[in-house]
């Protein structure tokens, strides 16, 4: 070793601070993989590490502090005691590494300050980051501020906490530095996302400025769902705790009740928004209401009644008011005042409802007494209040005030409360008004009729009546069984007009069950309790959280094996008639006799009739009241005593005995307990007793019989006896009976008695625990050590398992362990049996005062006074006077530190309270709900710990009562959403189902679904955990159903996710078979679930899981079917994949669905249960030995090995993600023996089995572990052979975009390794753009990328050459010189070893592969670098086709559905074809002279054109073979796409040809969704042609083919308009490019390749998706805008295609997507505002952009462009919106001042149909000019008519016609000069500007379509339907014009000059070689005008496809134009 290296021979902590920096760099990566080998975080290896970890990160050398970062990140995410470590650690990073020069070492800062916020140390890292903050260094302060945004946007608010934050907003906006004002800002705006506008008054100190700037930013993330998407190591647990509770089931458990009930329907009352008008009550209002002056009380009612205007009001203390108005109404002599009063009382009773319910009773006995009142305003206002005061109450609430109202002396009393009474009967169902209240309310009523006033009769029917209409009239006859006919008469009459309000449900068949009490249905399943599955249930029962003081109850129901019976005591007559049907009469005496022994006989004579009857027929009370005669129990005989309690033990065990009968012996018996003879015996009665009835009742009345007889012997045997009974039975005796005997027992002065006590105690220690101490805190300290003595004798002794009564059954259900005890021990409340204190004298008005005063300290004192009384008296009673609605206002306390003192005051009291709690719960509990809303964490969770407390004295069931928890959701604070659906979601889950009322939780359905969608994470996210306890309570239908009224689009969101959680619901009794194989399933699945399954089997309990356990295991051991079938189910699941019916495998980190969708999938597939089982159990060793089930299946079952590779592929992917490195190297042993196989089988992979594979494979190539990366590298090596390696290339280079230095080493060495074996044809897409993309590596930072970039590049350039530095492009000086060198000393070193390139034939097996269709690797599949993405990913899906491995495999045969003609596929692969060129014919021009010339579709310009067999030479070439001679299968078409790409010219000339004959046919639909594809490898081959240099002599051929395809593509417009925008760019820059390099003006035909482009470009615009294509060309401009390397002429294109795209925009209206438009202008903008182009000399483009804003705005209008404006990101960052608003103003003027203009003058019929004639005439092409001429006349004629409506039916095109023909006409009248028509000059075409656009042309510059101002007069005649053909065929050509148009305007010259047409055309006949010069008249003519027309129009000629019977050639045409331009020469 040398001596440079010594530090290698130290341990690695002694490297880690060594002062060589070298050494620790070494010395921090030994540890980092040390760190990530170590399975146990626990480890004492990390100990080692405690106090380095500090100097890791502070290490002066920045290399070495960079790799201490990531040792330390490993540290944290590995160790369990990283916590300690936080501190330090957190200190150094925020001084010395967050702001770091090196990006890396930034970025691993702040990924191990996020990985300690993981690991729950949070509140340190925000206290680090926020001393951060105030560094004076303000690199430091931002990098601080990004840290903690970062944390925030991650975490969210549960875990950073915001309020330090808030405070820090002022000071970093305000920091002088730029960067610590933009971090700031930005952590604002995150802020702004968790807690939306809570955050605005936090705001209120910035300055306006800054407050305006931050407001705008939160419009922009005002929709944006705030999501953690990372958790805290103990929420991960409880997501999958979570996760795994739910168990498998329908939610829909058959309950009728709640699947059929229709949904509720929304209040508008609760979406109002509830208004405080307690707040606003004038100061002096309450001065005003006591004032003696009735003007003022009427004040002060009238601003009271103003104030409640509202309909909705706050919750709030309203008791002060309420009283003041009740005082008013009832004790006021001023009517006005009084019916003010009493109109404030009905807004009050509606603007709160039910929350009105405190003060209803003491109301309504007010205002019925106040009826008395004659003034009828009056009556009316008090009628109003009284019936908004019932709706807070109910009927028989105000049962006893209407009754005794009904009795008032006072008629108006009555009348008016008997109407009251009817209108409140209208607002009852049924089963509120039932038979008792009827009873009460008739019979009063029915008095009424007959009153003297006739008033209070009729009133009183109306309300029978009504009452009748509710219940019916059977259920009301029985009570007016007596009245007469003609008053029950009217009683119907008023019952037929009554109307009834409230909806009365439908009565349901099984509604009657659910009244009987849940008690009888346990002790019904008793007696089968060991069948099954009633161990389960009375597991579920025990296990669930009910509420604590009704345990002892359910308890107590279980204790009887059979049902309780209650009989009546018989009389002795009847006892002794039926004991004489039994008993002889001498029994009978024989018991009474005075003689024992004949007692004795007697006795065992009753014994034997005993004996002799059947159980069920033994009259148990019977028999004892017999056994009892005299002398009974108390036999002084021992012998016949001892012979009576045997035949009554007898008697218990063989009959059936009540609890009267045990209560007529029990007492007997237990007397003779001292019995120092029969005691044993008695006692053994006393247990047959309990066991036959209840251990409860016998043991209670045994102690109190005994404590109240003097005998210690009788106590202390009755205490010893009841303590084995207990052992025997369990705990199943009420503790509250018997511990006041025990405590008496404790104070006996006997010795004996009180160590039967304290033994006694022991027994209950035993059971109850150590909280049984607190029974005895009272007693002397020295029978408190005794108690404490025998305390510690049963110390972790555990509850023996019940033998007798029904606990021996729940024991049945238990494990080994025992846990029967610990259940009952949890249902025990010893607090319930502790004496209570009533308090309420305490509470006085002084302290009640003290609590409402102003000031804070003094409230706080009056708490203190409060909980002094609680500690004095720990238990007390629920009486607190008038202390609860105080209480419930300083709970709400402005001041939190009052609040959260009442709350925990609260919580105190309820613990004190215990179970009377209850009592209270409807004032303090919507308090602390209300709490919930507090912006201080520590409010609400108290507020949630105080709710917690009561619920577990009171029972959580209290809660959901009178809507509070419906009425507090109305509130739209996020922060109560957040926290009580999270309560909620816990609670509803541990309450047993359909506890709770139904009602109850309806009334919350809404606020649910509303908070689903809501726009806080927090909210969503706990609504979304209520889900399933919500349907737990209610079912599945019944939230389907409540769904129905909601919008269709938050419909379906809602439906979804109800689905989701439906299957978690479980079943309402599984059977056991199928629980078992349910639970055994659910262990078994990825780590993320095992903690939820661990957490679900450890609620179930241990004893019958296990039991199961073994019996699945049995099962499995059973299975004894292949580990793997051989199937051809792989087929199936490809084409499921592929139609998207499963889940494409594409994650970043394995989900649930993926696992449950592959765990599926497998067990379709016949996978082994055993093999199935430990694939996906959660322990790691499962999964090494499901591995060695494989391999030892590999060898004898390769056929179901190749059948399952999908499978197998996808769960190794999976173990991927463990961190248990043993499976991962095991499996991919494993994977190297599969992969071998498959290469002796010559296997192809599919796509779907790469696609879910490779990609991951690469993530685990960057593994630290050589072992891992040596088999990864084999794996690749062996997938050579069995996937084509083009493609293998391309998932190889998507690992170049990782973050991961490793990797991309690693795939840089994979690449270079294909490259030297195989050449650069497996490059994918392209060499060349595969080689820039590794030429960027050279630049990287990390040393082993560069060198692996360098070597890779090298072996391209030794196979390629000098080519390689064209193919990589630019790269810069120093990684150039870095690239030669190393080349060079490469080739001093390379050996003599030639490529193997992939040849023709080896990509003939590749069509085995069609059996899918050719796809490119998966753009981002697993968590990569985004910002790396490069344009070559774009083309991945054109790549040629990809090249197989070197041995060409056997081909398969391939069945199914994907099966293809082997014959047919390797016809297609065939490299040429021998065709000879079609024969030329000639053609004659006479024909020209003698019919019309008919312009032929060409080629290029054409639509729908197909290939003629006569083409000309220049255009013809060699057919290749036709599709029709080809499968149609998609497969092949994909095929024939690829290969248009290829880089051999003469594949992709036959391709493009293919591709353009099938366009040309009707399977051009093939194309449908491979738009995309066709446009990419078009623009690979254009790329590949311009980028031949070697001037091949095919390459005009390569472009003609080429060209043509793309004009056929493009000419279909359902495919045109399916190309994707980037498709588009791509295309049109290529196109673009080619236009100004001139690169094709140097063929032959260089004019014609010029139009064949300027006409794509407009089919594009014509043709392609407005949307796309407008952005097209935007993003184009946009990238000219900011190069400078881009020759002016490109931008002067782009611009003139826009210009030409300008005048479409209307018509796309409908189809244009203005957002995305304004989005694109938006970006312009705010890169290249009007400022920037002051400054450039051509301001055309911004002209232009403005121009297409101009006309959209036009085209949408003002109002509705600004609203797509407002949903654009950073809309202040352009000057978009300003300018938009300036032109809405503009446009609005204009267009009112076009309004204020007269309105054109309305044609008469005669003048209508003149101008329908000359329309016409203009319309036909013979009577066109004449039609002008006519219609300019007309217009002259008839100034003020309006032609619009004419013009409007016909096209643009037409209009624009018309319009410069009329101009044409104008001018030459107007110049008085009939010979002279002036026609614009043609603007001579260039090469450039074949698009008809003038060359000078602004963006505001209006253009012809051709670029002239005549046109063709045949555009009038042709319809709507051609007008665009017409204008693809005119336009595109412009200056080179066809024969008919010559034609046509000689022929108009002529007619004009006066000349002969057929003389002329005489004339021109006789031309026959105008080449020649022979042009007789036209002497004057410029030659060269002459030379370059006939150049130009002789290019045409040979673009121009002749067809056979038009018989035009290029002579007769440039004969016409030349005779065109004689004549216009001689008219000059």
């Amino acid at each position: 070793m040398e001596e440079g290296n010594e530090y290698l021979k130290l341990p690695v902590d002694e490297q880690c601070v060594h002062k060589l920096w070298k050494a620790r760099v070494h010395g921090y990566e030994e540890a980092a993989k040390l760190f990530q080998q170590l399975d146990d975080e626990k480890s004492p290896e990390f100990s080692k590490y405690l106090g380095l970890v500090k100097k890791f990160v502070i290490d002066s050398n920045a290399v070495a502090q960079e790799k201490g970062l990531e040792a330390v990140l490993a540290f944290v995410e590995n160790s369990a005691m990283a916590g300690k470590t936080v501190g330090e650690v957190m200190n150094g990073i925020v001084s010395k590494c967050i702001a770091a020069p090196k990006a890396k070492t930034k970025e691993l800062a702040v990924q191990v300050t996020l990985m300690y916020i993981e690991i729950e140390k949070y509140e340190a890292v925000q206290e680090e980051l926020l001393k951060g903050m105030e560094h004076k260094n303000p690199k430091i302060m931002a990098a601080c501020v990004t840290a903690m945004t970062l944390a925030l946007r991650e975490f969210g608010i549960k875990i950073i906490n915001i309020k330090p934050l808030v405070k820090k907003v002022p000071v970093l906006l305000e920091d002088r530095d730029k960067g610590v004002r933009d971090e700031g800002k930005a952590m604002v705006i995150e802020m702004y996302r968790w807690i939306g506008a809570a955050l605005q008054p936090q705001l209120k100190d910035l300055k306006p400025v800054q407050v305006t700037e931050l407001e705008a930013e939160f419009e922009k993330v005002k929709g944006e769902r705030a999501v953690p998407t990372r958790y805290i190591k103990s929420q991960q647990q409880k997501q999958a705790a979570l996760v795994a509770s739910g168990g498998g089931g329908d939610g829909d458990d058959g309950d009728g009740n709640y699947a059929c009930d229709a949904p509720e329907e929304i209040d508008p009352y609760d979406l109002m928004e509830p208004v405080d008008i307690l707040s606003k009550l004038p100061k002096d209002f309450y001065e005003k209401v006591e004032s003696k002056k009735w003007a003022e009380r009427k004040e002060a009612m009238e601003a009271l009644e103003q104030l409640l205007q509202a309909p909705k009001l706050e919750s709030g203390d309203y008791g002060d008011l309420v009283r003041a108005l009740k005082k008013i109404i009832t004790k006021d002599t001023n009517v006005m005042v009084i019916a003010l009063a009493a109109k404030c009382l009905a807004a009050l009773g509606n603007g709160l409802k039910k929350r009105f319910q405190p003060y209803a009773s003491a109301c309504i006995p007010a205002i019925l007494e106040k009826f008395r009142e004659k003034k009828q305003n009056v009556v009316i206002a008090l009628k109003e209040a009284i019936d908004a005061v019932f709706i807070s109450t109910t009927i028989e609430a105000i049962q006893e005030d209407v009754l005794a109202a009904l009795e008032n002396k006072n008629p108006s009393v009555k009348a008016e409360t008997a109407a009251f009474l009817a209108r409140c009967f209208t607002k009852c169902t049924p089963a509120v008004l039932n038979k008792k209240i009827l009873k009460a309310y008739t019979t009063s009523l029915l008095k009424l009729l007959n009153d003297p006033d006739p008033t209070v009769r009729d009133n009183s029917a109306e309300a029978l009546g009504t009452a009748m209409k509710v219940v019916g009239e059977k259920v009301i006859n029985p009570f007016m069984a007596d009245i007469e006919a003609i008053k029950k008469t009217k009683i119907k009459e008023c019952c037929d007009k009554a109307v009834i309000v409230a909806k009365v449900p439908v009565p349901k068949a099984n509604d009657r069950p659910n009244t009987a009490p849940a008690t009888v249905n346990r002790n019904d399943a008793e007696p089968t309790s060991n069948t099954g599955s009633a161990p389960k249930a009375t597991k579920r029962a025990v296990t669930s959280a009910a509420p604590k003081k009704a345990a002892p109850k359910k308890q107590a129901a279980n204790t009887g094996a059979k049902t309780e019976k209650i009989e009546r005591e018989m009389t002795i007559e009847e006892v002794e008639q039926k004991a004489a049907e039994i008993f002889p009469e001498d029994v009978l005496s024989g018991l009474c006799d005075t003689n024992w022994k004949t007692r004795l006989s007697s006795v065992e004579t009753f014994v034997q009739v005993i004996n002799g009857m059947e159980p069920s027929e033994i009259p148990s009370q019977v028999m004892i009241q017999v056994l009892n005669k005299k002398p009974g129990l108390k036999d002084t005989n021992f012998q016949v005593l001892k012979a009576r309690l045997e035949a009554l033990k007898l008697l218990a065990e063989v009959s059936k005995l009540s609890s009267t009968s045990v209560e007529l012996c029990v007492i007997d018996v237990a007397e003779k307990l001292g019995d120092p003879k029969n005691g044993v015996l008695a006692a053994e009665v006393l247990t047959s007793l309990a066991e036959a009835s209840k251990l409860d009742l016998v043991g209670t009345l045994v102690l109190d019989f005994a404590f109240n007889q003097k005998s210690p012997k009788v106590q202390q045997e009755a205490l010893n006896w009841l303590s084995n009974a207990i052992r025997e039975f369990g705990l199943v005796i009420q503790p509250k009976k018997i511990i006041d005997k025990v405590k008496k027992a404790l104070a006996a002065t006997m010795p004996a008695v009180r160590t039967a006590g304290i033994q006694f105690v022991g027994t209950l220690y035993v059971y109850m625990g150590s909280q049984l101490t607190m029974l005895f805190e009272n007693e002397k300290a020295s029978l408190r050590q005794l108690i404490q003595a025998e305390f510690d004798k049963h110390a972790g002794e555990s509850p023996p398992i019940p033998t007798r009564g029904a606990s021996r059954n729940v024991s049945e259900d238990q494990d080994e362990d025992g846990s029967s005890e610990q259940l009952q021990e949890q249902q025990m409340n010893v607090r319930e049996l502790m004496p209570r204190v009533d308090i309420s004298s305490h509470i006085t008005e002084s302290l009640l005062e003290e609590l409402k005063d102003k000031n804070w300290k003094v409230r706080n004192e009056a708490f203190q006074k409060l909980e002094n009384i609680l500690k004095e008296n720990k238990f007390v009673t629920s009486n607190l006077g008038e202390l609860p609605p105080v209480l419930a206002q300083r709970i709400l306390d402005s001041n939190s530190n009052i609040a959260k003192t009442a709350i925990a005051f609260s919580q105190t009291l309820g613990i004190a309270m215990g179970s009377q709690c209850k009592n209270q719960v409807h004032v303090i509990f919507p308090s602390l709900l209300q709490s919930l809303s507090d912006n201080k964490q520590w409010i609400r969770s108290g507020a949630v710990s105080c709710m917690n407390a009561w619920g577990e004295q009171c029972g959580f069931k209290e809660f959901f009562k009178n809507e509070m928890i419906a009425d507090v959701l109305k509130s739209d604070s996020p922060n109560l959403r957040t926290e009580l659906w999270g309560w909620l979601a816990e609670k509803l889950t541990d309450l047993p189902p359909k506890s709770i009322p139904k009602e109850e939780l309806l009334l919350c359905l809404p606020h649910l679904y509303a908070n689903l969608e809501d726009r806080n994470a927090d909210v969503r996210k706990n609504a979304q955990e209520c889900i399933l306890p919500f349907m737990l309570h209610l079912n599945y239908t019944t939230m389907a159903k409540a769904t129905e009224k909601m919008k269709p689009a938050s419909k379906s969101t809602i439906v979804g996710l109800l689905e989701k959680v439906r299957g978690s619901v479980p079943l309402k009794q599984p059977s056991a078979p199928a629980k078992t194989v349910s639970e055994d399933e659910n262990t078994k699945t990825v780590k993320t679930a095992g903690a939820k399954a661990a957490a679900a089997n450890k609620t179930a309990g241990k004893g019958k899981p296990a039991a199961k356990a073994g019996s699945r295991k049995k099962d499995d051991e059973a299975d004894t079917s292949p580990v793997l079938q051989n199937n051809n189910m792989k087929h199936q699941r490809t084409i499921d994949e592929q139609k998207l019916k499963v889940l494409k495998w594409n994650f970043t980190t394995p989900r649930e669905e993926f696992v449950e969708l592959l765990k599926d999938q497998m067990t379709n597939a016949g996978v082994n249960k055993s093999l199935l089982a430990n694939m996906f159990h959660s322990d790691f060793r499962y999964h090494l030995k499901a591995i060695d089930t494989l391999n030892e299946d590999l060898p004898g079952n390769g056929g179901a090995t190749m059948a399952n590779l999908d499978l197998i592929l996808k769960w190794m992917t999976l173990r991927f993600f463990d961190t248990n490195p043993s499976v991962l190297i095991k499996g991919l042993e494993y994977l190297q023996l599969v992969f071998t196989m498959l290469i002796e089988e010559e296997y192809n992979m599919y796509e779907n089995e790469a696609a879910s594979f490779i990609p991951y494979l690469i993530l685990k190539i960057g593994d630290p572990k050589d072992a891992v990366r040596n088999s990864v590298r084999g794996l690749f090596k062996q997938m050579e052979k069995v996937y084509p390696l083009t493609k293998l290339f391309g998932y190889i280079m998507e690992g170049l975009k990782s973050k991961n230095a490793r990797q991309r080493t690693e795939c840089l060495d994979l690449l270079g390794s294909l490259i030297e074996v195989y050449g650069v044809s497996v490059c994918n897409p392209s060499p060349s753009a595969a080689l820039k993309e590794i030429a960027k590596q050279i630049s990287d930072r990390d040393n082993s990328v560069r060198n692996a970039a360098l070597n890779c590049v090298v072996q391209a350039y030794f196979l390629e050459g000098e080519k390689v530095y064209k193919m990589i492009g630019q790269v810069s000086d120093k990684d150039l010189c870095l690239l030669e060198e190393r080349i060079k000393r490469a080739a001093k070193n390379r050996p003599a070893r030639p490529s193997v390139p992939v040849s023709k034939t080896q990509q003939v097996p590749q069509q085995q592969q069609v059996q899918q269709p050719v796809e490119s690797p998966p753009s981002s599949k697993v968590d990569m670098d985004e910002n790396n993405q490069e344009d070559y990913s774009d083309n991945e899906e054109v790549a040629p086709v990809p090249v197989m491995r070197n041995i060409v495999p056997k081909p398969r045969p391939v069945s199914g559905p994907f099966g293809l003609d082997s014959k047919l596929l390797e016809q297609i692969e065939k490299e040429t074809l021998d065709l000879s060129a079609p024969k030329l014919e000639n053609f004659d021009l006479a024909e020209i002279w003698e019919s019309p010339v008919n312009i032929p579709k060409t080629a290029f310009c054409g639509l729908g054109a197909k290939r003629d067999s006569s083409l000309p030479t220049a255009l013809i070439t060699a057919q290749p073979r036709q599709l029709d001679d080809c499968s149609t299968s998609s497969q092949v078409v994909d095929l024939a796409i690829a290969k248009v790409a290829s880089s051999d010219l003469n594949e992709a000339w036959q391709a493009n040809v293919q591709m353009e004959e099938m366009l040309n046919s009707d399977r051009a639909n093939l194309l449908l969704g491979r738009e995309d594809s066709l446009i990419k490898s078009c623009c690979v081959q254009l790329k590949l042609l311009y980028g031949n240099f070697d001037h091949d002599a095919n390459l005009p051929k390569g472009y003609r083919t080429l060209l043509m395809l793309i004009i056929e593509f493009f000419d279909h417009k359902n495919l045109g308009n399916n190309v994707s925008e980037d498709a588009l760019i791509e295309l049109v820059e290529n196109l673009l490019v080619l236009l100004v390099s001139g690169r094709v003006e140097s063929f032959g035909e260089g004019h014609c390749y010029v139009r064949i482009l300027n006409t794509i470009l407009l089919r594009i615009i014509q043709f392609a998706n407005p949307t796309n294509t407008t952005c097209t060309f935007l993003q184009i401009l946009h990238k000219c805008a900011g190069s400078n390397n881009l020759p002016a002429r490109f931008e002067e294109l782009t611009l003139k295609c826009l210009w030409r795209l300008i005048k479409f925009l209307p018509d796309w209206e409908a189809e244009l997507d203005i957002l995305m438009v304004l989005q694109k202008i938006h970006n312009f903008l705010k890169d290249y505002p009007s400022s920037v182009w002051k400054k450039r000399e051509c301001d055309n483009p911004i002209r232009t952009v403005k121009t297409i804003l101009h006309t959209i705005t036009k085209m949408v209008g003002g109002e509705r462009i600004l609203q797509y404006v407002t949903r654009i990101d950073n809309l202040s960052e352009s000057e978009l919106q300003p300018y938009l608003h300036r032109l809405v103003k503009k446009i609005k003027v204009e267009e009112s001042k076009s309004k204020s203009k007269k309105p054109p003058h309305r044609l008469s019929k005669v003048t209508h149909e003149q101008l329908s004639e000359i329309f016409k005439k203009i319309g036909a092409r013979e009577t066109s000019q004449e039609g002008l001429e006519l219609l300019y006349d007309f217009k002259e004629q008839h100034p003020e008519a309006d032609v619009e409506p004419f013009l409007k039916k016909s096209s643009q095109f037409f209009q624009d016609y018309i319009e410069r023909n009329l101009k044409i006409i104008g001018e030459k009248r107007k110049a008085n000069d009939d010979n002279c028509y002036i026609i614009k000059s043609m603007s001579t075409t260039t090469s450039m500007s074949s698009l008809g656009m003038q060359e000078s042309g602004g963006p505001g510059t209006p253009f012809s379509e051709a670029g002239d101002a005549t046109i063709l007069p045949r555009a009038a005649f042709v319809d709507h339907r051609n007008i665009h053909s017409h204008m693809r065929e005119g336009d595109s050509e412009q200056g080179t014009k066809g024969a008919e148009y010559y034609l046509e305007r000689l022929r108009t010259l002529q007619a004009q000059a006066g000349i002969n047409p057929s003389s002329a055309l005489d004339a021109l006949k006789m031309q026959n070689n105008l080449g020649q010069g022979q042009i007789t008249h036209d002497q004057d003519l410029n030659k060269q005008q002459i030379q370059d027309d006939l150049e130009m129009l002789q290019a045409q000629a040979h673009n121009t496809m002749s067809h056979a019977g038009d018989n035009v050639t290029a002579t007769g045409i440039e004969s016409l134009r030349k005779r065109l331009e004689a004549f216009k020469t001689s008219k000059r």
